[in-house]
């Protein structure tokens, strides 16, 4: 490398001879015309490069745009070379006018070419170079000042990034410290702008270049860097970490810097001053983040993680919730190291203490170390819980009680939506749980109301809106709607249109859609509902109910209704109250959930009829009365709103039973009307026309609307009044003038509700009337009304429109006035084949068509969209094909769910029109579009004449990748799809993948999405959906929705038919799963193995789910296999995946009579259908962890290197420093410490003794203060010569864990030292809180230190003295 820098950087050739005296001054002035001009061009390109590559940054993830801006920048870097190119043609060839074109390049601060720069320099020093050089001060001013010039063209972008690197290091490596020196402050200023320079460029290399090791040594930059990191300049060093966390690429990277003791310098960064240091904290903080992003994890000592632990138990600190998610983290990925660095004990205190926004986060951490003994054996049995609901069973209030019994009851409810969490609840005969049902009966209001209110959230219950007055005792009663319980969906719920087919107006609900307008709030509400991946729930498991089946049990166990009764005694309504919703609604679920003889002793409730009929406490007699009272109407509301199908067919056919209903309640309805309408005398009529007032006045605003509506839908739907009104009166035609678009009346009244109700619902009414009648049906057309509606429609013709006038249909009128309602109308008119013929006649359907292309007119094509009526064959149909396949991406996906609405809407079970419509969506450029229609022809493959046709068509999936395997699973379902997969080699490819990987992506799948449903994740916010959106690929949450149903699996689909079960034993892939579970020890602790037998077992438990399926596992008898380990495992989340697959099992009758056989019960409902749900005979067995035996992981004694100097100076200092992490002894340590730096300074610049004393911080628990004391008193400055010892105090200390590594083997030791003190978990959480160890002063030989041998050079400080527990404030005066 110096080779080819040094060849570069040789004298250049001799310059050409000068021009002839006439044409120098000429020449020169063109030279700097132009390079002005390219000095400024360069400039404008610059800023442009810059905004481009800022853009980049922000449209990262949306291709287009992100192709358009990388063309933008690649053709702005060609511009800017050729300008480049240009510059540094006349910079060399520039002459006599160098002087000015040098100054020229500076004043635009020109970075072109550094090159040119030293080769300026040399010249300009050569003919400077009249004095000999000295050592003087001046002259080495006069180097650092030429050393800045060079900094004018450092890093042109023509370099290699292997020359510029080269440069950057060199310049980096200059010793700040010895420019601190008196009188060298102005040198300081210009080294630390240089390095804030040069740093700043090499951070811009490191983001845009990869593999930078190929171009430069990663050794030499950590070295460099390093260097940065130890100086005196607070920007320099945070600069310096930047860089150093963009260096990090892999563990390699991670050792270079522990090698070189970056840990240190990190260690050094963490304990500085929070309120001047910040920023160099945090960049710390974020290169350990980085380290264990890119698995560094084995090179992260305990030093690193007690600077961090010691952060986090600053609670005012502002980086505390990221050290506490990064010691979540590294509990994670090494739980001993975190316990060794008193990790664990800070996680549970931030736990109790309710960290904002932290506790899923601990929590999830302190789930997945309870999960296998391996990790929990680092916890003691029985402690950590109790810490965590402690504030349960306090009976004094005491300083923030009622918040942190909050905090605790948000930690148990986050605690039971896991299995560890559950299983920890039931540990010790279920001691935890039963202690936080206790808390009910304290007699403390708000500590009830707390629990009651975390007990909702536990069993999932969502109030009724009205619960307040109940509560409050201003109503006797609540109203409930189906679905209560939040796991609970059912498509009536999520379907907004159950009901009318077409949006115009015969109900409120259709007034508040109309009034909402054909904006977004239309697009949202189209896409309420969202499909599942498949909605066939038959095989699928509601695997929320079946959790909190066991929750519930649990509880009930606990005594929780017992505890309930008792509250309903309280003198308080509201505790009484909302006891009793509670209690009604554990009786709901457990009806639901429980096998049917628990749900039988569970509604017995002995002792609150006990109190019911007890004459001697009035108060008590009346709320238990009252309770049951409630309990009663709730069950009696609940039977008759109950509609909780059990698979969306059921669903349908409820939804479709209430549109016939409806209709012919409508029916006979019109009929009343018609004959009321027939029997009226003409006087009556003429009466009834004069009191609306149209025959009186033209003013609108004085008509009686009512009596118009009514009139409309009695008497004038008999043919004679119609005719009467029409030809006799003017009434018809005055209503009809009132709705011409150019009359200005209706389409110019403001779109509030209470217009929308009377004006636009009248004209609904009237159009139907109209249609009704063959004579309205030629007046209609007769009337002006529609034609001016298609002119209308014609101004939005860019060619045709008046630029000069509003359109009817303008944005602004279509948003704010009844100028929407016309396509209202005309969709009322699209029912009606009369009303289709009159569109035709007056080419309002070819308007649409032309409207349909407008680029800017969304709002418009989806009024047309939800308006249109498709139940005939005709105009609409096509118009909607039209806009799902030549529209922007957001219309069309609108397009394609407004389909799915159309179709869970209609009368017929077959659609073969939607079908082609949606196979047509499946090849569309949008990937969002196609996925949406893969859901709804999975939905509507659920009638079976739709899959037969769907199949008949043999679309083509195989580009669609992943997105088209619900529409193939459903494909097998059948045996002619079966036979179409077949014979294209679907079937044996997908099982070849299930067998080899994909049952383990399933695992993953499935739990991201039960863990999703159990955190009960609200929704994404609601977005334009017209919006491009440039997240939309490889979004998780829009591919598997957290529904808490287990997603479809390829052998559950492959086993429904007979032809799926040959194949499945051909393959013999079964024979497998049986032998791999029957083969699993209990005592394997192989991460890979517990994730691949969750694989096995879900695989099997979905063959097991269907009836074809069911006798594989009967021939191997494996239920009772899978039985054993949800009984014996002592891996927590496979007892409950286990759990899960039983359910599965349960699924069918045959099912549960073999689980009956293995003690476990089988739920069903009322008509004798499997729910799916099973809960085993014997809670203890299934519920019940053995104790396991605690291990404790005792923090690793410091290890002194054998060079360090052993005096009394140096045994003092340490034996000080180390009574610092004592809180009784620190203030004399601190005092001591004090006295000793003033007496010996020296000591305080060893660069020995400051690597023992970072050992020991690394060793024994030091809080914020004290370590920020200890690190301030040595006065270390870090030279390159202090740096080499370092390094040396360092390979001694590696050397001497080597061998005593290789003693330990040869000896046979176990690699426990005997050491008094333990780590900081032990003495946060035991009664007898451990002792932190001190260096002590005495000699070597004494009693209190002893020095052990480690192969005749390593002398390790064991300490066997005991000191007073370390508080929690460390308090100390520093003179």
């Amino acid at each position: 490398m110096e080779n080819a820098v040094s060849s570069t950087l040789a004298p250049s050739p001799p310059p050409p001879p000068p021009p002839l005296p006439s044409t120098l001054g000429k020449r020169s002035s063109q030279i700097m015309r132009e390079l002005d001009e390219l000095l400024t061009r360069h400039d404008k390109e610059t800023k442009i490069k810059l905004g481009v590559e800022n853009m980049l940054e922000v449209y990262f993830k949306d291709k287009k745009r992100k192709k358009d801006l990388e063309a933008q920048l690649e053709s702005c870097n060609a511009s800017m070379d050729e300008i480049v190119q240009r510059i540094e043609y006349i910079r060399t060839n520039a002459g006599p006018t160098i002087s000015e074109v040098t100054q020229k390049l500076k004043e635009h601060n020109y970075t072109g070419n550094a090159l040119f720069s030293s080769t300026i320099t040399s010249n300009t020093s050569s003919r400077n170079r009249s004095k000999p050089r000295s050592n003087s001060s001046p002259n080495i001013k006069g180097k650092q000042k030429a050393s800045q010039e060079n900094i004018l063209f450092p890093d042109d972008d023509a370099w290699p990034i292997g020359k510029r690197l080269h440069h950057i290091i060199t310049q980096l490596r200059i010793d700040e410290w010895k420019a601190t020196k008196p009188g060298t402050s102005s040198d300081a200023l210009a080294i630390k702008e240089s390095k804030l320079a040069k740093l700043d460029t090499l951070l811009r290399i490191l983001k845009n270049t990869t593999d930078i090791e190929t171009h430069y040594p990663k050794q030499n930059m950590v070295a460099c860097l390093r260097q940065c990191i130890a100086g005196p300049n607070r920007e320099v060093r945070v600069m310096s970490l930047r860089n150093l966390r963009h260096l990090v690429e892999g563990p390699t990277d991670v050792k270079i810097m522990m090698d070189m003791q970056i840990d240190i310098f990190i260690v050094r960064a963490l304990s500085r001053d929070p309120n001047n240091h910040e920023p160099e904290r945090e960049q710390s903080l974020k290169l350990v983040r980085s380290f264990i992003e890119y698995n560094g994890l084995d090179y992260i000592n305990q030093g690193i993680v007690r600077a961090i632990v010691a952060i986090a138990e600053q609670t005012d600190c502002r980086l505390r919730n990221i050290s506490l998610e990064t010691l979540a983290e590294l509990a994670i990925l090494d739980i001993g190291l975190t316990v060794r660095s008193g990790g664990v004990r800070v996680l549970m205190q931030a736990l109790l203490d309710g960290q904002l926004n932290m506790a899923e986060v601990l929590v999830h951490a302190l789930v997945y170390i309870l999960d296998t003994p391996g990790r929990r054996r680092y916890l003691r049995p029985g402690v950590e819980l109790e810490t965590i609901i402690a504030p349960f069973t306090e009976t004094g209030k005491g300083a923030n009680f009622e918040e942190r019994l909050k905090n605790s009851a948000r930690v148990v409810t986050l605690l039971l939506k896991s299995w560890a969490g559950v299983f920890l609840m039931c540990a010790n005969n279920m001691r935890a749980a039963r202690s936080v049902v206790q808390t009910l009966r304290f007699p403390a209001p708000e500590t009830q109301k707390i629990v009651l209110d975390m007990f909702f959230n536990v069993f999932r219950v969502k109030l009724p809106k009205d619960y307040n007055n109940f509560l409050t005792g201003r109503q006797h009663t609540v109203h409930i709607a189906s679905g209560r319980s939040r796991g609970t969906s059912t498509s009536d719920q999520n379907n907004p249109y159950c009901g009318a087919t077409s949006r115009l107006g015969a109900s409120g609900n259709d007034m508040n859609d109309l009034m909402k307008g054909f904006g977004y709030a239309d697009a949202k509400e189209a896409m309420a509902h969202k499909p599942n991946s498949s909605n066939n729930n038959t095989e699928r498991l509601n695997m929320l109910d079946h959790h909190l089946c066991i929750i519930l049990i649990i509880f009930i166990d606990a005594d929780i209704l017992m505890a309930l009764v008792d509250m309903v005694k309280s003198d308080d309504v509201y505790i009484s109250r909302k006891a009793t919703l509670l209690i009604g609604e554990i009786l709901q679920l457990s009806t639901r959930l429980l096998p049917i003889m628990m749900g039988i002793q569970v509604q017995s409730l002995p002792k609150l009829f006990a109190l019911a009929s007890n004459f001697e406490d009035e108060q008590v007699r009346h709320n238990a009365t009252t309770a049951l009272a409630h309990i009663d109407r709730l069950t009696r509301a609940r039977v008759r709103y109950m509609s909780i199908p059990s698979s969306h067919v059921t669903s349908t056919l409820t939804s479709k039973a209430n549109n016939n209903t409806t209709a012919r309640t409508q029916e006979m309805v019109h009929e009343v009307k018609l004959k009321i309408g027939m029997a009226i005398d003409d006087t009556h009529f003429r009466q009834l026309l004069m009191d609306t007032q149209v025959l009186n006045t033209k003013d609108y605003t004085k008509w009686n609307w009512e009596s118009i509506s009514e009139l409309l839908q009695g008497p004038l739907l008999n043919p004679r009044r119609l005719e009467e009104a029409m030809r006799g009166k003017k009434f018809i035609k005055r209503l009809l003038a009132f709705y011409r678009p150019f009359a200005h009346k209706f389409s110019d009244i403001n779109a509030s509700k209470a217009n929308i109700a009377r004006h636009l619902k009248t004209g609904c009414i009237m159009i139907q009337t109209l249609l009704g009648n063959p004579d309205g049906v030629r007046y209609l057309s007769e009337n002006k009304l529609l034609s001016q509606i298609a002119e209308a429609l014609s101004e939005l013709d860019p060619l045709n429109g008046d630029p000069e006038t509003e359109p009817i249909f303008s944005k602004e009128r279509m948003e704010n006035t009844l100028s929407r309602g016309y396509i209202t109308l005309l969709g009322v008119m699209s029912k009606h084949k009369d009303g289709v013929r009159l569109m035709e006649k007056f080419k309002i359907f070819s308007l649409f068509y032309q409207l349909s292309e407008l680029r800017n007119r969304d709002d418009l094509k989806i009024a047309i969209i939800t308006n249109m009526d498709y139940t005939l064959d005709g105009h609409p149909r096509v118009l909607l094909s039209k806009i799902m396949t030549s529209g922007y991406n957001p219309i069309r996906l609108f397009a394609t769910q407004y389909l799915g609405n159309i179709m869970r809407r209609s009368e017929s079970e077959y659609n073969g029109w939607i079908i082609r419509l949606l196979l047509t969506q499946l090849y569309d450029t949008h990937l969002d579009v196609c996925q949406m229609a893969v859901s709804l022809l999975d939905e509507a493959c659920e009638n079976q004449g739709n899959l037969e046709l769907l199949v008949k068509y043999r679309p083509s999936l195989g580009h669609l990748g992943e997105i088209g395997n619900p529409l193939l699973l459903r494909f097998l379902s059948t045996s002619t799809g079966f036979r179409y997969l077949y014979a294209l080699g679907y079937v044996q490819k997908e099982m070849d993948d299930w067998f080899e990987y994909r049952n383990l992506q399933y695992v993953t799948q499935l739990e991201l999405s039960l863990a999703r449903a159990l955190a009960n994740t609200s929704e994404k916010k609601d977005r334009n959906p017209f919006e491009e959106r440039i997240d939309s690929e490889q979004n998780f949450e829009n591919l598997q929705p957290g529904d808490g149903l287990s997603p479809p699996h390829f052998y559950g689909e492959l086993t429904k038919t007979e032809d799926g079960c040959g194949l499945l034993r051909e393959k013999g892939h079964f024979q497998y799963f049986a032998d791999f579970i029957r083969n699993y020890s209990l005592e394997n602790q192989n991460p890979e193995v517990f994730q691949q037998l969750k694989a096995v077992l879900w695989a099997v438990g979905s063959i097991g789910a269907t009836k074809n399926g069911l006798p594989f596992l009967e021939e191997e008898d494996i239920v009772k296999d899978i039985v054993h380990i949800a009984e014996s495992s002592e891996v927590l989340s496979l007892k409950g995946t286990c759990y899960y697959v039983l359910g599965l099992v349960a699924k069918t009758q045959q099912g549960i009579e073999i689980l009956s056989e293995l003690n476990w019960d089988g739920v069903t409902s009322p008509n004798g259908v499997p729910e799916g749900l099973c809960v085993p005979q014997n809670l203890e067995l299934f519920l019940s962890i053995r104790n396991w035996k605690y291990t404790p992981a005792l923090s690793n004694p410091p290890v002194f290197p054998s060079t360090v100097e052993q005096d009394d100076i140096t045994l003092d200092i340490l034996k000080n420093i180390g009574d610092m992490s004592n809180h009784i002894l620190a203030n004399e340590a601190s005092k001591n410490l004090a006295k000793l730096r003033q007496k010996h300074p020296n000591h305080f610049k060893r660069v020995d003794l400051f690597y023992c004393v970072c050992q020991l911080l690394g060793s024994y628990h030091f809080r914020t203060p004290v370590r920020k004391y200890i690190l301030e008193i040595f006065d270390m400055r870090f030279t390159p010569e202090l740096l080499q010892e370092l390094d040396s105090v360092a390979m001694v200390d590696e050397q001497q864990e080597d061998e005593e590594e290789k003693y330990k083997k040869e000896e046979g030791e176990d690699g426990k030292d005997d050491i008094d003190g333990g780590d900081d978990l032990e003495s946060s959480i035991s009664n007898e809180p451990l002792r932190e160890p001190s260096v002590s002063n005495s000699s070597v030989n004494s009693d209190k230190k002893k020095v052990v041998p480690r192969s005749g050079k390593q002398q390790q400080i064991v300490h066997t003295e005991t000191l007073e527990p370390v508080s929690k404030q460390i308090g100390f005066d520093v003179k």
